[in-house]
């Protein structure tokens, strides 16, 4: 074993975190979870106790390493995007925002004429899914902590501050912080005047695969990691490093779909494309942009339904008794997003049978409908991308946990007409394409690694399954209603 390189790494999500131990030639030999944990205070706020989140990751870090007698080479972490840590002026970390905190929607009207040009400079309109209005929001409820707030960083280049006493940022990550020019690629001064943030200093723009010593030995113990030459590689934005994990930094004619608690389509540009029907969102390095469509349905549907209704039973049995050849006219629709290009438009849904109720339904057709309409989608945005950019690609490469479906991806190839392939270790993206920038900044671009498929998808035709699926989308139409 100690002939090989080891990796550690760190994949902070929203809900929970993952640190898995892989060698250079891609085998994972433990991978272990932790849950995240997260603080309300009484004016609907969210945060991050800082010294509890790094000790649950000391311990599960500890845990992964303590059976094996090795070297690790270098460390990266994978971060969710809008998810970020503050600091005071000792760099010392005072508390965290997580992607949850959205105390900034309550203050958005105060910036409404801003609204376009913050559009024209971040190609997002204005949210509290962002630093400036989380910041915006915190100033206005919590002054005493706003002016505690020096510095910040991103969840994923934390730990540069830690092990490296770096303060940096990833471009993935700082694209989401709404005081960054997504066209000039830089800080924006006129974006930090308008959400008044001149006091705050702004971190350091640093590329994935950048490779820095690791100074904090204590916290390597702490890690479990005893050799004291491990590297800390920058990492970046979870889903884009999904994307590396899956997608060669070069490839143009394939679509990526990082299927998980959300299931974004994603497409690499050169060209920067607005439109607010998707996201523009930078990939690692900044070199270039991502289109994001998102279907607005979360695989978490699909896991609380099965918990509600057959707790006992395995996905695969429910599965097997969906025939997408003879769909049952049951029909669910869980998707936020609205089928009417209006700004006023409100989403309801849920469960929709032909009246009477039949006696003949089962808990099964309720959950396989919810596993179609995941699907259904999905594949509206695929069909809604090759649009847009009038571009014949040629197939949709996909990861994440929501793979382990076997009919969500036959669904997405069937509808838009595109072999839908998965590679091993779907179910694990983020952390494979931590693998990934750590091989690539050390030159381990050995033919071990290679990606095997491990899944492939065909389209095929079935009558019954566009039908349905034309049914899906006029019943989305329908019961759309208008905000008072």
């Amino acid at each position: 074993m100690n002939n090989k390189d080891f990796y550690l790494l760190i994949d902070v999500g929203t809900g929970s975190s993952r640190v898995a131990l892989v060698d250079e030639d891609r085998r994972i030999y433990d991978i272990q979870h932790v849950k995240n944990v997260y603080q309300k205070d009484n004016f609907g706020g969210m945060f991050i106790d800082f010294k509890l989140f790094l000790n649950n990751l000391e311990i599960v870090t500890k845990r992964v390493l303590e059976t094996f007698d090795i070297n690790i080479s270098a460390i990266t972490v994978s971060g969710a995007r809008q998810t970020f840590f503050c600091l005071n002026k000792n760099k010392k970390v005072i508390f965290g925002i997580p992607n949850i905190d959205d105390r900034g929607n309550r203050f958005v009207s105060k910036y409404s004429k801003f609204q376009q040009l913050v559009f024209d400079k971040t190609a997002r309109n204005i949210s509290g899914d962002f630093l400036a209005m989380k910041l915006a929001g915190l100033r206005e409820e919590r002054p005493e902590l706003f002016h505690k707030v020096y510095s910040f960083t991103s969840l994923s280049e934390l730990f540069a501050l830690l092990f490296c006493d770096k303060c940096i940022i990833e471009p993935s990550q700082a694209a989401e912080t709404q005081i960054f020019n997504l066209f000039e690629k830089c800080w924006d001064p006129e974006l930090i005047s308008i959400f008044q943030l001149d006091s705050i200093s702004l971190p350091e723009l640093v590329a994935s695969q950048t490779i820095y010593q690791i100074t904090n030995k204590d916290l390597l113990r702490k890690f479990g990691i005893r050799n004291d030459d491990c590297k800390f590689i920058v990492g970046g934005a979870d889903t884009q490093l999904a994307m590396k994990a899956v997608l060669p930094d070069n490839e143009k004619n394939t679509l990526c779909l990082v299927s998980g608690t959300t299931s974004p389509i994603n497409l690499r540009t050169k060209t920067p494309d607005i439109n607010k029907d998707h996201w523009l969102d930078l990939d690692l390095k900044g070199n270039n942009y991502v289109l994001e469509y998102n279907p607005g349905v979360t695989g978490l549907n699909y896991e609380k339904a099965k918990k509600f209704f057959l707790p006992n039973s395995s996905y695969q049995s429910i599965e097997e008794t969906v025939d997408l050849n003879n769909i049952q006219n049951i029909f669910a629709s869980f998707t936020t997003q609205s089928f009417l290009k209006k700004n006023n438009a409100r989403k309801y849904g849920g469960f929709f049978i032909s009246p009477p109720f039949p006696d003949s339904i089962t808990k099964e057709q309720l959950i396989g409908a919810i596993a179609l309409d995941i699907g259904y989608s999905i594949a509206r945005k695929v069909k809604q991308l090759k649009r847009d950019q009038n571009f014949n690609y040629k197939s949709i490469v996909a990861c994440g946990g929501g793979l382990n479906s076997r009919i969500i991806p036959q669904v997405v190839a069937n509808i838009t007409d595109l072999p839908v392939k998965v590679y091993e270790n779907f179910q694990e993206p983020s952390i494979m394409g931590c693998f990934e920038v750590i091989n690539s900044a050390l030159n381990k671009n050995n033919q071990s690694s290679i990606s095997k498929v491990r899944f492939e998808y065909y389209p095929q035709e079935s009558k019954a399954l566009q039908d349905s699926f034309e049914v899906w989308e006029n019943l989305n139409l329908s019961i759309i209603q208008n905000k008072e």
